[in-house]
């Protein structure tokens, strides 16, 4: 695409550009352009959910909206705007028939079906292109349902607790040194002057299959450690007990000490009775036929809203049917709401603006002297080109193998004239 293209306001547009080429679909009764002439976008379900009641419900409940979920008006109204020329598009021209082809300007959110999808790929990239070429696990770290309601106001200091519990765990784990004893049969715990390091990768998950507020952490670990003294070291050993009684002490302990009374006593030793083997940490080695569909599914949930297109049934303008399989048993539920309603499942889930949902940790979070001394798992060569997938042309074109700037009438490449803002 030619970047060399001169900015121009709607007016504009139509004083230089429509003259000899007018077409009256082009635009809206107001003047404004007509999100559906010739564009390729075809709006989402949630889109068009959010397009016909969001306004209502936003006024009907401003103050509160605003006060738990304060960017909800802003990430919601993108979502609307997305690609349908709202937020300005450009505008291509067949060298051939002389028709105009308008390409709307995405919203570039991650509650956007269509850019989250987008923001995955990335985000996926980068990952791979940071870790190691070594076996990962995947952990995920679940609080009952007593501490949930805890986690959701102010949303960016409690989550960042729970991420903050999740790495001292994993540290606290890591300083536990066992060997193998041939007399006895077992691991045996042994003290060690090395001080180890881990790397992690650690992903948010804010809803279970069915939209609830549930939220609980995924990592991917690396199987090995480096330590101080230069070593690296093979960490395939997981205590599943400790991580589970480690990982309530902590997180009880954080949510006290950054709570104070707002978290009371009696709540911590209640839930250390009721959950004596601390709380349910999955670190079962999962199959995964490589790294990248590991990462691939932690981090699917991190880059859309709570819920895909694809598993909404139906939406006939007043309610939405969804459905999901129950995580205990697989077994199929269908869950017809309101619209209303289904809009506040996602205001439940909507992450702030720049708030970071996957985070790194140890010898992730940047390099290391040992770093040159441990294959990656990309070759730094590929890593430009890998990058050049993910460009908004070839993506398109690997994807729904079509060409998006190829004239749908006479299939020849058009020419990008202008950029409406």
């Amino acid at each position: 695409m030619n970047n060399n293209v001169p900015n121009m306001t709607l007016e504009n547009f139509k004083e230089f550009y429509l003259p000899n080429a007018y077409d009256e679909n082009m635009f809206m009764s107001d003047g404004s352009l007509n999100p559906n002439y010739n564009s390729f976008k075809k709006t989402g379900t949630i889109a068009s959910i959010l397009e016909d009641h969001w306004d209502l419900v936003y006024q009907e409940n401003k103050d509160l909206i605003d006060k738990y979920r304060p960017n909800a008006n802003i990430e919601f109204q993108k979502v609307i705007d997305c690609h349908n020329k709202n937020l300005g598009c450009s505008v291509f021209e067949c060298p051939k028939c002389h028709d105009f082809i308008f390409v709307g300007h995405t919203c570039k959110s991650r509650t956007c079906s269509s850019c989250g999808y987008k923001y995955k790929l990335e985000r996926v990239e980068n990952i791979l292109q940071t870790a190691y070429k070594c076996p990962h696990r995947q952990i995920v770290f679940t609080i009952p349902k007593e501490l949930r309601k805890f986690f959701f106001f102010p949303f960016e200091e409690r989550i960042s607790i729970l991420f903050d519990a999740v790495n001292l765990t994993l540290y606290s784990i890591l300083r536990d040194n066992y060997k193998f004893s041939k007399s006895k049969n077992k691991k045996k715990k042994y003290s060690s002057n090395t001080i180890f390091t881990p790397g992690f990768f650690a992903f948010l998950h804010t809803f279970g299959r069915d939209l609830k507020w549930n939220p609980h952490i995924h990592v991917l670990i690396a199987e090995l450690k480096l330590g101080s003294d230069g070593s690296i070291k093979k960490w395939d050993y997981f205590n599943f007990d400790a991580l589970s009684k480690r990982f309530q002490k902590n997180l009880l302990d954080l949510l006290s000490k950054k709570l104070g009374d707002d978290f009371p006593n009696s709540l911590k030793r209640d839930l250390f009775l009721n959950y004596k083997n601390g709380f349910y940490v999955y670190a079962e080695k999962k199959k995964f036929n490589s790294l990248k569909e590991g990462i691939e599914y932690v981090t699917r949930y991190c880059g859309r809203c709570a819920i895909s297109e694809n598993r909404i049934k139906s939406y006939d303008g007043k309610n939405v049917t969804f459905f999901y399989n129950a995580h205990e048993d697989e077994s199929y539920h269908e869950v017809t709401v309101s619209a209303r309603d289904f809009i506040f499942m996602l205001l439940r889930h909507l992450i702030p603006t720049n708030f970071k949902i996957i985070r790194y940790y140890g010898f992730y979070r940047k390099k290391h002297k040992l770093h040159d001394k441990i294959i990656l798992l990309i070759d730094k060569a590929k890593c430009s080109v890998r990058k050049q997938f993910l460009k908004h042309e070839n993506s398109i074109s690997l994807f729904f193998k079509r060409e998006i700037y190829n004239c749908p009438h006479c299939n020849i490449r058009m020419e990008h004239v202008v950029e409406i803002m």
